[in-house]
């Protein structure tokens, strides 16, 4: 028999891309109602509640929903009926007393793996004997200015879906978290550029290696950090938008990560993003040359020069 309550709250807490992987009904969540470091929120399946040791607030599914949308009763209700009846949302039930989810966190996880690592590795710089699929998702590539290597570096395959043809894992410090698929055709590109595998959460997802050293660079989407690998930067992981979750903030404070270098989008968002990030790390903002919006635009030439005056203001920033 369904649990009502539990798959309720479970649906908003997918829904709002907060609810993590676990295996029992009780487990702790970064609350999102008070600047949370540690985990200080109790969530429980078992009967659909939730209360934050830190600022004191509990409540059920459709409370979660109000103070998230900071709305009325009947608007923030209506956005519980609706959150509970999306697309989203539709595969999670919570049932009897044994397993937490039906299509959980781990299923989508295994079925993720098994279709990336299901398709055949690329020779990117082979000259000869590459399929039309391959040639295609090549020429597309090297069209955006990427190059064989980092196509190889970062594992890029292809899926031979027509609609989403390239493909890559999502590797956070070389754990596979999912998938992401780049379309190649102008006409789709204007609907939707990516492709996500289903059940992957951005929120507490960090794309790429950090740790190694205090300090990282920190952009936006999947091909922005490709640029800078293509460039010989490895220190540099994407967020996939423009303001840095608590999940994957708490992610890098966890790794020693105490500079960022905010190579965010050269535009409004980008600059609001950067903002946000000067008040939970110290930040230098990445020195973007006139007309350039954001890494993907750049050359080596003009990356160089970029990247030489941003280094130059972290060490300021670090006293060397």
């Amino acid at each position: 028999m369904e649990n009502k309550n539990g798959t309720e709250l479970a649906k908003v807490l997918w829904y709002y891309n907060i609810l993590p992987e676990y295996d029992g009904y009780t487990f702790k969540i970064v609350c999102p109602f008070h600047e949370d470091v540690n985990p200080s929120m109790i969530i429980n399946l078992e009967n659909g509640s939730w209360y934050c040791f830190g600022c004191g607030l509990s409540g059920d599914a459709s409370k979660f929903v109000a103070l998230m949308e900071n709305q009325n009763d009947l608007k923030s209700y209506q956005k519980f009926l609706r959150i509970l009846k999306s697309d989203k949302c539709s595969s999670i039930k919570i049932k009897g007393h044994r397993r937490p989810l039906q299509g959980s966190v781990r299923d989508l996880y295994n079925e993720a793996y098994d279709y990336y690592h299901g398709l055949a590795k690329v020779n990117w710089e082979a000259s000869g004997g590459l399929t039309e699929e391959i040639v295609e998702a090549k020429e597309y590539m090297i069209s955006r200015g990427f190059d064989c290597k980092v196509l190889i570096k970062s594992k890029c395959k292809v899926t031979y879906n027509p609609g989403y043809q390239v493909i890559f894992p999502i590797l956070d410090n070389g754990k596979f978290k999912g998938w992401v698929c780049r379309t190649t055709k102008k006409e789709i590109e204007e609907k939707r550029k990516y492709l996500y595998n289903k059940g992957f959460h951005r929120s507490n997802t960090v794309v790429g290696d950090y740790g190694s050293k205090d300090w990282v660079i920190v952009v936006e989407g999947f091909m922005d950090r490709l640029k800078f690998l293509q460039f010989g930067v490895d220190n540099v992981v994407a967020i996939f938008g423009w303001k840095m979750s608590i999940e994957q903030e708490q992610k890098l404070k966890s790794a020693g990560i105490k500079y960022i270098i905010s190579a965010l989008d050269n535009d409004k968002s980008g600059r609001k993003g950067t903002k946000y990030l000067q008040t939970r790390f110290k930040t230098v903002r990445f020195k973007y040359l006139k007309g350039f919006k954001d890494p993907g635009e750049m050359g080596k030439d003009k990356f160089e020069k970029m990247f030489n005056k941003t280094m130059a203001e972290l060490k300021r920033l670090k006293g060397i």
